[in-house]
């Protein structure tokens, strides 16, 4: 911190004696003024942020008690040192009641006089950290206070789905006193949980944001109006309403209720959503956590009812009798197929069956999601596809988490994703070969050449049993028939259109043995080549 001092003396020999011969730069003061009179001393005050003065009380015109006054009325609050040469107890009474900082006789020591104005700088140093911190902790107060929803939000958030370690017995004493809320530590809360079951229309994530905003503007205005309290938005995205001084709502349940089912006629209307409620019993601070976590698990379990309210210990269906989850096998088959309007009949038969399944679950629909992309995955590989260059939505964990809402949001996604996959499966076989296309031109461009079966899964990377499969489904023909069958075909071109030796014609079609092409060939044809080529050569 570097200072600037300000000397006062109608004498310029004791002025310059103060300016020039005291090592005022130890004192961190980089700056000393100098004025032989109160009008000079008035205009270096006004220009310069002067930290110490030291004044002569005796001048001509305006002394130096003048000079002080008017720097009182001006505000500005530089440490005064005073220096006179009578010793009157008026004087030096009448400057200390003006708040001067000292009054020294003159003559005066230069280290005495040093040691005064280092004084007067630890003063002012204090005085400055004190009004700094002050000024900080109002400036921290004001925003506090202009924060108090978002403070109070943030706390409960906090309560319901602690970031880190959970609250200790007293959690909330210290942190409730520092933000001074609406409620007390001591009140009775009740908790909704408010649920989007799906949404009419399809939005993308930052619109789905921005209409739970005005639904939870909705819901501060319908269903809390009147009462304190609150709602907030946790990390995991859940919507709760907390309503302060419980007990004084005792037997308005009904009304709670009742504005509830404005609400959620409101968000069918305005905000093209299904929303549940799920209303939660009175609780202390301590247990509101414990009652939000219930009623995240009814929702959990709520896959069939939209549009609905539930009151905390009034619903819950038997965990123990969940029925197993069975994911039928032919759905993949119809699938890979691309038997698209065969393959939505049987989910339609299928979901159906689930909305009359009492103990469905959320984890049924988590089932049948991960069944449904492993499907997806599978096929796609098969036909060389990339899943994420196709259907990225299906590998984004928030898809999952919209999709497995409710049954009805899991049959509209599934839906749209049966469209999109074949869709993307039915292009890829247009513009590339098949699997037996490519064996024919393999086959063709290899015909003189050794061919076996693992020659060509090798080529394709298929497993060389299933290889032969797949082409016998398709063709009707085994492998070593189709080639042997090729290279017939070859063989009897040759031999009717060009002048080959028969030995030329067996080697280009395969044969390295002309003996055994011989045979073969009168085995398929009825005739040996030379036969066939007099009967035949054009």
């Amino acid at each position: 911190m570097v200072y600037q001092l300000l000397v006062v003396d109608d004498e310029a020999f004791a002025l310059k004696s103060v300016v020039d011969t005291i090592d005022w730069h130890s004192l961190q003061i980089t700056q000393v003024l100098a004025a032989m009179d109160a009008e000079e001393a008035k205009a270096l005050l006004a220009q310069h942020a002067v930290d110490v003065m030291i004044c002569d009380i005796e001048m001509p015109g305006e002394n130096g008690l003048d000079l002080l006054g008017w720097m009182r009325n001006e505000g500005i609050a530089t440490e005064t040192i005073f220096l006179t040469g009578h010793d009157k107890f008026d004087y030096a009474q009448l400057a200390l009641q003006m708040g001067c900082f000292d009054y020294l006789l003159k003559p005066i020591r230069h280290e005495r006089l040093k040691e005064t104005v280092l004084r007067a700088l630890t003063k002012l140093e204090d005085v400055r950290q004190k009004l700094s911190m002050h000024n900080r902790a109002e400036r921290y107060e004001n925003l506090m206070k202009s924060q108090k929803h978002v403070l109070v939000d943030r706390f409960w958030t906090d309560l319901i789905e602690p970031s880190g370690p959970s609250y200790a017995t007293e959690p909330h004493t210290a942190y409730l006193s520092m933000i001074q809320p609406e409620f007390s530590a001591n009140d009775v809360f009740i908790s909704v949980l408010i649920s989007v079951d799906r949404w009419k229309r399809r939005f993308g994530s930052k619109d789905e944001h921005i209409l739970e905003y005005a639904m939870m503007n909705s819901a501060r205005e319908t269903v809390l109006r009147d009462w304190p309290g609150t709602v907030v938005q946790c990390r995991s995205g859940a919507i709760f309403l907390i309503i302060y001084e419980a007990a004084q709502l005792n037997g308005q349940l009904k009304e709670l209720e009742y504005r509830c089912r404005r609400f959620i006629a409101d968000c069918n209307h305005y905000f093209y959503s299904h929303v549940s409620c799920y209303i939660g019993l009175p609780e202390s601070i301590a247990r509101i956590a414990a009652s939000c976590a219930t009623l995240l698990d009814m929702e959990r379990r709520n896959v069939n009812k939209p549009d609905a309210i539930f009151i905390e210990g009034e619903y819950y269906e038997d965990q123990e009798g969940m029925l197993p989850f069975s994911w039928p096998s032919e759905l993949a088959v119809l699938f890979e197929s691309g038997k698209k309007d065969e393959l939505q009949r049987r989910l339609d038969e299928l979901f159906t069956a689930y909305e009359n399944q009492k103990s469905l679950s959320k984890e049924h629909l988590k089932a049948f999601y991960y069944h449904f992309v492993a499907m997806v995955y599978q096929t796609f590989h098969k036909s060389g596809i990339s899943v994420d260059s196709s259907l990225d939505s299906l590998s984004r964990h928030e898809d999952m988490a919209q999709a497995t809402k409710s049954l009805s949001q899991l049959r509209t996604w599934t839906k749209r994703m049966i469209e999109a996959a074949i869709q993307a499966v039915e292009k890829r076989r247009e513009r590339d070969p098949s699997v037996v296309e490519l064996i024919e031109q393999y086959v063709q461009t290899h015909i003189s050449q050794d061919l076996t079966r693992e020659e060509l899964a090798a080529f394709l990377h298929f497993n060389p049993a299933y290889l032969s499969r797949l082409f016998k489904k398709e063709t009707g023909l085994s492998l070593s028939d189709y080639i042997m069958d090729q290279r017939m075909k070859q063989a009897k071109r040759l031999l009717s259109e060009s002048d080959l030796k028969v030995s030329d014609v067996a080697e280009i079609t395969g044969y390295r043995n002309f003996s055994y092409f011989s045979k073969l060939f009168k085995r398929q044809e009825g005739f040996t080549p030379q036969e066939f080529r007099k009967r035949n050569k054009r």
